[in-house]
């Protein structure tokens, strides 16, 4: 888990939701890919070509709205058949079905709030799976700032989408305390001069959290 703090007062913090208020995603990911009928070692291929900051992937255009749900289905089932399952909110593979929110880490994000600091969400989503998110997270409850990035049109790692989070936060960049588990968010995070921390795991991320908020 990697940290960095400047010495500056953290005034906000700002959650990424997949692997930070939830599960770690990737054993989930993993799981769900091996129950599905699909040819492995193409999908293996697949992955291997993936870049999270590459915006002109169909996926960084689905999770910035330009692509609808049913698109990138399409899409996917043809590129390789069985793969868009964990994407699909009518399948049982449904990726964010299985994303379980973790207790203690919502109820220290009301414990921040209630101790003067502002919450915020920034989160990669995808428009048609929102109500599953906030079936589970109470979003309104726990945070005062949300930026999704199917609403926003703009996705992390992005430079854009980290200043638009600052507008709405109405803060200096080293005030803010993010976190993310992916390290390409982080950076970027990082590089727009915010205090970061990099989650491996949600639970564990509170000590680093606590060490920060706590310097002088």
């Amino acid at each position: 888990m990697n940290s960095r703090s400047v010495g500056h007062k953290v005034e906000a913090v700002v959650f990424d939701w997949g692997g930070v208020i939830t599960v770690p995603p990737g054993p989930v990911i993993e799981k769900l890919y091996k129950e599905v009928d699909i040819d492995q070692k193409k999908l293996r291929t697949r992955r291997a070509e993936y870049r999270d900051d590459d915006p002109n992937s169909q996926f960084a255009k689905l999770e910035r709205g330009e692509l609808s749900l049913d698109a990138y289905l399409t899409w996917s089932r043809s590129d390789l058949p069985g793969a868009e399952a964990i994407w699909d909110p009518t399948s049982p593979h449904f990726l964010f079905s299985h994303l379980t929110v973790v207790p203690e880490v919502v109820n220290r994000i009301l414990q921040l709030r209630q101790r003067g600091l502002v919450t915020g969400l920034l989160t990669n989503n995808i428009a048609e799976a929102w109500p599953v998110v906030t079936d589970g997270l109470d979003v309104e409850k726990l945070f005062d700032v949300v930026v999704n990035s199917a609403f926003v049109g703009m996705r992390k790692p992005e430079e854009r989408i980290y200043s638009h989070l600052l507008e709405e936060l109405e803060m200096e960049p080293e005030n803010v305390l993010f976190l993310d588990d992916n390290r390409l968010n982080v950076d970027a995070a990082r590089a727009c001069g915010m205090q970061v921390i990099e989650v491996k795991q949600p639970v564990a991320a509170w000590a680093k959290i606590e060490q920060i908020l706590g310097k002088p």
